[in-house]
């Protein structure tokens, strides 16, 4: 039996069956009431309606990550030796803004945050529907549907939300930085 049970998977899974592929069987029942949810928060993959499962693929790129498999461990130490300096800059690499948001954009999400009442850009300030059409090219917002006084309607998504987090930690220095021994 190989030792990587994903690969025996569908490409579309369940739960449980994801379960007993990264837990075992005696803790799958565990892991899917408990783990998953927060997993969900961290980017877990969602399931889809569609196949009604959870694709396989994405669950092992998302464990890549999580595990640090994909960190770049050979740009870290080509020589074999630690270089805590090249692993900092490649892990503030990491952390940094990625969505590129003008400082109107960036107003916009944070005031959606704050308010998440406030849906339609007649209530955001210094927000339009281009504005809000930039937003949700960009991932930050996702359109929602119309509201029952015909106006379009935004939220924040997860994504947006962790930019605002990536461009606060960028800007008060909240970055890996070496340790103090």
């Amino acid at each position: 039996m190989s030792s990587d049970l994903l690969s025996q998977l569908p490409l579309f899974a369940t739960d449980q069956q994801l379960a007993v592929a990264i837990v075992g069987r005696d803790r799958a029942t565990m892991w899917v009431k408990t783990v998953i949810p927060q997993l969900e928060r961290k980017g877990f993959p969602r399931i889809d309606p569609l196949h009604d499962g959870r694709p396989v693929p994405l669950v092992r790129k998302f464990y890549d990550g999580y595990l640090g498999l994909t960190a770049g461990f050979a740009a870290a130490a080509p020589d074999g030796k630690e270089n805590l300096d090249v692993w900092l800059k490649i892990r503030r690499e990491k952390q940094k803004p990625r969505l590129g948001l003008s400082g109107n954009h960036e107003k916009v999400i944070r005031f959606m945050v704050d308010n998440t009442d406030c849906t339609t850009p007649d209530v955001i300030p210094n927000a339009g529907e281009y504005t809000m059409e930039q937003l949700t090219k960009l991932g930050a917002l996702k359109e929602t549907g119309i509201n029952f006084q015909g106006a379009r309607q935004w939220v924040v998504t997860d994504e947006g939300r962790r930019e605002i987090k990536r461009i606060d930690d960028w800007r008060n220095g909240k970055f890996v930085r070496s340790p103090r021994y």
